[in-house]
Order: structure tokens, then C-alpha cells, then sequence
């Protein structure tokens, strides 16, 4: 009997290549090394087309607030268009395969069980013929995207597409992890490709662009094989929610801020919004409210707040506030409204109120000036905001951003904020 050959690598299957997933997740893979990856597209072929040509090799061009930093990124061995299921069921049940990581956007999870146009659907299928294949070994399935709860709702989504004899084989099989990603991940310009192109030595038209931050914290869950993620700087936790409530409500809510706030004080960036020093003093007071909400050691809420100043600061990837604003009445709601609960009320909260009045005058100023307001609920806050007395146009602004407070306190202090 000839001796058997060497262990396959194991492999990682990543759905959804976008630039995001490239500046993050396959960068971290890569970092960790000793895993191979099969990528598939998310809604168009081309990047897949172009990474095969580049033989699954791209520039992460990093930009720091003085100068740029291009590193070659060669994890990728296999890509393929959304829509060769015959290669993602192949790579599904291949035993190799330990881990499917995911960065689809908010909208790709939603309900579907049409292959075509949905992509827990296709995983879905794939892990259907891994079942069949008879495969043992548990895979792993890590939503990336930028979601609260983002394993539960990759869960729903691939259940609801998963036949019967899956979804009894899946508990047993399959584990569905968590996770909170952070890393700004601007569009790459012909600049930038011709960067790091003539820093790589090969014609890339895969550039990514980002910043020197990242993060990544995940469930720790896994049952089987998965990357040393820690070795590139990724965190392990039990308790994922507690992570994401952080970014909510010192990254998010201090962009929410800053996006209001900076723009009635005539700025159009984040970096010169919080060079404006009474700019600069309110949002650390919003960041005072909710590092009093959050169970984490003084000492790491130091290190990150410190970390989102320098990436505030940062010229060379400044962020346009008005951009920020968009969706204002679901932002708050997320990022700011439970601090002001969680603090006892508007009475304890003055910071989270003076995001909330600060979103109201610029909406008000914005729509009254003709202009359309990027948010789910611009019909209602236009009407609202051309309403003439101060007390009904605040108490009809209010009303937009749900009950998650109580509307009539909250009203009664953003008018005294404005008094």
C-alpha cells in the first residue's frame, strides 16, 4: 500500500469579494496564514474575472494621515461569479472546508429561497450537497457585515432557504458565528491602482484603499477548524453584543454627532469637525454618556475612544459629514435613544439630547433651504420642518424617531437645549 500524501490545506470559502471584505476579512486571513480561499462575487462577475487574471493577488494600499503603505494581499486561490453553484457546491462539501465567511451587505440577507437572488439561499444549496456528500466535520459560517446580531440574522436567513433533511442535519453540523467588524474602506481611484501597481511590479485593478485601523471581534463558538485570526489581531470573546454596543454608541453615535453638529458649525469633513474645539468638547461629552452605559474596563474604553480621535483626524481619508447624515431618524435610534434610556431619561442625558437637537435644526435648516433629506422618513421630517412654531415643528421631528424615549420628554429638552 502506497503511504498517503499530505493532508489537504484547509479551506476557507468567502462569499461577496467586495473591497470591504478585501481591506478586512481576507486580510486577516491572509495574516493568519496557512488557509487556502475560494471567493465568490456578490452581485456582478467582475471582480472574480479580474482576480483570476492576477492569479488572486491585489494591493491594500493603507492610508496613514502622512503617507501611504501598499501591501500584496495573495490569499485568494480560487474566484468565481455568484452564480457557479456547481463550484460552491463543490467547495462546500469538500471536507477541507471549515469556514464560510460572508460580506453580502445588510440588504443580502434578506428572506429567499431563489438561488438567483439570494445568497443564503445558494449557501443553502451547498450545504445541502455537503450533507449529501456525508461529511462529518462542522463548518462554520461568519456573517462580517456591519449588522447588530449579524450570526443570528445569517442563521434565519439560511434556514428559511434550507430543505427539510438539512435543516434537521444543520444544529449538528453547522455553526452560525457573530461578529463586529470595523475598518473604513474608501473607493480605489486609478491613483491608487497605479500605486500599487508600480510598488507590486503587476497591473492590479483590485486595489483596495482603507485605514491603519482594524478590528475585528468574534464569537467564540467554532467547533472545528478555523484561521489563528487573534495572530492578525482579532479578538475572541463570549460576548460579541457588548462589542457592537461600543461601536454603536462611541464610533456611530459620535458620527451621528459629528455629522449634525460639525455641518451647523460649517464643516464638511470629520477631520475639521473635530479640530473645532467646541465641536471637539461635545462629542466627548456624547462619549462620556455612553462609555457610562457600556461594562467595560475604563482602560480599553481609553484605548478605543483615543484610537477614534486619531481616525477622525486623519485628512487623508476624511469622511464627508453630509454622507454621515443620511438616515439621521434611524441612526438615532440605534446609537443615541438608548443611552438617553439607559441614563434615566433626557433629564440625565444633556449629550444625547444635543445630538437630538442638533438633528433637528440641521434638518430643519437642510429643508427649508430645498433640500431633500437622505432618510426613510424624508417626507414626514420635510412637513415637520416646515412647520412655523419651534414647539410643534421639535415635537413632530421627535415623533419620527420612534418610542424608544419618552417623545414629550424628549421634546420638552431638546426645546430647552435650543433655548
Amino acid at each position: 500500500m502506497s503511504p498517503a500524501g499530505p493532508a489537504p490545506r484547509p479551506r476557507l470559502v468567502h462569499l461577496g469579494i467586495g473591497a470591504f471584505a478585501r481591506a478586512h476579512t481576507l486580510a486577516y486571513t491572509a495574516r493568519a496564514g496557512g488557509w487556502d480561499v475560494t471567493a465568490f462575487t456578490g452581485r456582478t462577475p467582475t471582480i472574480a474575472q479580474t482576480l483570476t487574471a492576477q492569479g488572486g493577488r491585489y494591493g491594500l494600499v493603507v492610508r496613514g494621515p502622512e503617507a501611504d503603505e501598499v501591501e500584496e494581499i495573495g490569499v485568494i486561490d480560487e474566484a468565481f461569479p455568484a452564480e457557479d453553484l456547481r463550484a460552491l457546491r463543490r467547495v462546500i462539501a469538500d471536507p477541507a472546508t471549515a469556514v464560510v465567511t460572508l460580506t453580502i451587505t445588510e440588504k443580502g440577507y434578506a428572506a429567499g429561497t431563489d438561488p438567483a437572488a439570494s445568497a443564503p439561499a445558494r449557501l443553502a444549496l451547498a450545504l445541502r450537497a455537503r450533507r449529501e456528500a456525508g461529511v462529518e466535520e462542522p463548518i462554520a459560517l461568519v456573517s462580517c457585515d456591519n449588522l447588530v446580531g449579524n450570526g443570528e440574522v445569517l442563521r434565519q436567513a439560511v434556514l428559511a432557504a434550507l430543505d427539510a433533511g438539512t435543516r434537521d442535519w444543520f444544529d449538528a453540523h453547522v455553526d452560525v458565528v457573530s461578529t463586529m467588524v470595523d475598518r473604513i474602506t474608501p473607493v480605489a481611484g486609478e491613483e491608487e491602482m497605479a500605486l500599487a501597481s508600480a510598488e507590486l511590479g503587476f497591473h492590479d485593478r483590485a486595489t483596495v484603499v482603507t485605514e491603519p485601523f482594524h478590528e475585528w471581534v468574534l464569537e467564540d463558538s467554532f467547533r472545528g477548524r478555523r484561521p489563528c485570526w487573534e495572530a492578525a489581531g482579532a479578538q475572541l470573546t463570549g460576548d460579541v453584543a457588548l462589542h457592537e454596543r461600543r461601536k454603536l454608541r462611541l464610533l456611530n453615535g459620535a458620527h451621528t454627532f459629528l455629522a449634525y453638529a460639525g455641518q451647523l458649525a460649517g464643516h464638511e469633513r470629520v477631520d475639521q469637525a473635530v479640530a473645532d474645539p467646541a465641536v471637539r468638547t461635545a462629542m466627548e461629552e456624547v462619549w462620556a454618556e455612553a462609555r457610562a452605559t457600556l461594562d467595560l474596563p475604563e482602560a480599553e474604553l481609553d484605548e478605543y475612544t483615543s484610537a477614534l480621535l486619531t481616525r477622525f483626524r486623519n485628512p487623508r481619508l476624511a469622511d464627508a459629514l453630509l454622507r454621515i447624515a443620511a438616515d439621521g431618524s434611524e441612526k438615532l435610534r440605534v446609537r443615541i435613544l438608548p443611552v438617553i434610556a439607559e441614563r434615566g431619561g433626557p433629564g440625565r442625558s444633556p449629550a444625547g439630547v444635543a445630538a437630538v437637537r442638533a438633528w433637528t435644526d440641521w434638518v430643519t435648516a437642510r429643508s427649508r433651504a430645498g433640500h431633500r433629506i437622505a432618510d426613510p422618513r424624508a417626507e414626514e421630517i420635510a412637513a415637520a420642518a416646515a412647520l412655523a412654531e419651534d414647539g410643534a415643528r421639535v415635537r413632530a421631528l421627535v415623533a419620527q424617531l420612534g418610542e424608544e424615549t419618552d417623545p414629550e420628554a424628549l421634546t420638552a429638552a431638546v426645546l430647552s437645549a435650543g433655548a
